[in-house]
């Protein structure tokens, strides 16, 4: 067992060890994507992925791997990478850059497979998370990969409106290199559009800003397409003029239509040879569409109409398939209109967002500064009324002591009075008893008669003696007749009196006599009484029937 739980804790630290040094390489990797993409490349296929134990450094593995195949121009269809780092941060909560990352390169693989209605789909996505992340690269990023999207579609006024934003985010970020690209391909777009004014212009911008930087692949970009503009427009002298600048810079990058200028010439041996070098350029169906209907003009110039009518054989099968092209596109272009308004309205509730953050916070910090004035102030007077308190605390106290004093008197003589009207209440009931119940001689039984005849007759008529009793009752039973008479105005007075007299403790009997009716007829009424209050809504109902 001792080995096992040793054996553990080694594989555990060496997993931790093996983490933490692939966590450090891939930070390497990181900081020098940009700057050296090719090394950053080697780096991350020097890791073996077999050593990643963690999900998050895998899927931090996945899309580094991802971002450094993209900008070492490797063009990759395939979802196995990226989707492990999808599947991780899928369901977690993350930085909008990461999903910005996720979504670019999904749209990435399905752009090199072709699939443009999904990479589509996956770059405005990604666009919705450049604009929350508030990242102007992301967005040149994007807005780049969606201007190509829309040129493979030959869509190029979507093309155009695109290679603009992605111009526009390039120039806040002062990049010249990223603006110059974009530039290359807003003239582009124009060149395709037909519109060879705004084209030349913004070529020749392009190919300003490439000499001040020396970059020579983007210097034969503009040329070559300089170049096909002036043979479009029969401007020879120009056209050759920036062939031979071509070859002077690159002697191989020369484009698919620089032959024409020699063709033009009427050197048909040179436009052969280039038109041969021009084929092995060429890389979509337009370039070939091209090449095929240049061919027709060169094999009819030498002479030979069996080349020519396969090449016009060959132009018409390619122009077909071009118009196909085209009309499929509006799908892609519907969708893209579709998902422009989602990005659109995402954008704008961001933007609501924001300001009313800023409200909120702002209602915060003036809620905070008003408490914390509202606090200090209470404090202050809270600490004057705790002075005056502790002023005040002697003779609180002493009143105290007077109070409990007094009420400790209060308390004896309530429970005297109490014992003394109970007892006073008992004797009656057992000299009433007596009264009704034993025999005696007849002079006993009159003086006792009489006696007893004048008290209950007493108690019965006599205001006085009757408020007297209500009194001690009220004493004993916490004031029961005065809320009796508060609660139920509607009883009468004869029914106060009978429920004074069974407060009062007096049997059925002695209240027979007392109000001169008979035994079963003081039962009934008190019935009576004792449902009518169980039925009312009085809140001592259960007080009052309890005491009956």
């Amino acid at each position: 067992m001792k080995y096992l739980l040793s054996l553990s804790m080694v594989l555990l630290l060496c997993g931790c060890g093996s983490n933490r040094q692939i966590e450090q390489e891939l930070s390497t990797a990181t900081r020098l994507l940009r700057i050296e993409p090719d090394s950053s490349l080697r780096i991350i296929e020097n890791i073996d992925p077999d050593r990643i134990l963690r999900r998050s450094t895998r899927a931090k593995y996945a899309l580094l791997y991802s971002a450094a195949l993209d900008k070492n121009y490797v063009d990759a269809d395939d979802d196995s990478l990226i989707r492990i780092a999808y599947r991780y941060y899928d369901n977690r909560i993350c930085s909008d850059s990461v999903k910005f990352l996720i979504n670019y390169h999904y749209g990435r693989i399905y752009q090199n497979g072709d699939d443009y209605q999904e990479a589509m789909r996956y770059y405005l996505t990604a666009e919705k998370y450049a604009l929350a992340a508030h990242k102007n690269y992301y967005l040149g990023l994007v807005y780049s990969r969606i201007g190509e999207v829309y040129s493979e579609q030959m869509n190029f006024n979507g093309a155009l409106e695109y290679y603009r934003n992605a111009y526009g985010a390039w120039e806040k970020l002062r990049n010249p290199a990223f603006m110059n690209n974009a530039t290359l391909n807003i003239a582009n777009a124009y060149s395709s559009l037909g519109d060879n004014d705004n084209a030349v212009k913004y070529y020749s911008q392009a190919l300003q800003a490439a000499v001040q930087q020396e970059d020579n692949d983007m210097i034969i970009a503009c040329l070559s397409n300089l170049g096909d503009i002036y043979v479009n427009e029969g401007n020879y002298p120009k056209a050759l003029k920036a062939v031979k600048e071509i070859e002077r810079t690159a002697p191989d990058g020369l484009s698919i239509y620089q032959y024409r200028v020699f063709y033009l010439q009427h050197k048909i041996d040179s436009a052969r040879y280039y038109f041969n070098i021009a084929s092995e350029l060429a890389e979509d169906i337009r370039d070939d569409a091209q090449l095929a209907y240049l061919s027709i003009q060169i094999e009819l110039a030498s002479g030979n109409s069996e080349e020519a009518a396969n090449s016009i054989n060959e132009y018409i099968w390619l122009s077909d398939s071009i118009s196909r092209m085209v009309v499929s596109q509006s799908a892609t272009a519907a969708e893209g209109k579709y998902y422009k308004e989602q990005t659109a309205f995402a954008s704008y509730r961001l933007k609501v967002r924001t300001y009313f953050e800023y409200i909120v916070g702002l209602l915060i910090c003036t809620v905070a500064i008003f408490l914390i004035y509202y606090y200090r102030e209470r404090m202050k007077r809270k600490q004057q009324q705790v002075e005056r308190y502790m002023l005040a605390v002697d003779s609180i106290r002493a009143s105290k002591n007077r109070i409990l004093e007094h009420l400790a008197v209060k308390e004896g003589q309530e429970v005297q009075l109490k014992e003394l009207v109970l007892s006073r209440f008992e004797f009656l009931d057992q000299l009433g008893r007596a009264f009704y119940e034993r025999n005696n001689t007849k002079a006993q039984q009159e003086v006792i008669y009489k006696q007893v005849r004048n008290f209950f007759t007493n108690l019965a008529s006599n205001p006085a003696t009757k408020k007297e009793l209500e009194e001690i009752v009220n004493t004993v039973n916490d004031n029961i007749i005065v809320k009796l008479r508060k609660q139920f105005p509607k009883f009468k007075p004869a029914d106060i009196d009978l429920l004074c007299y069974i407060y009062a403790g007096f049997s059925a009997q002695i209240i027979s006599v007392i109000i001169g009716d008979s035994v079963s007829n003081v039962y009934n009424r008190k019935s009576r009484l004792k449902a009518r209050i169980a039925a009312s809504d009085s809140a001592e109902k259960d007080f009052f029937i309890q005491k009956m």
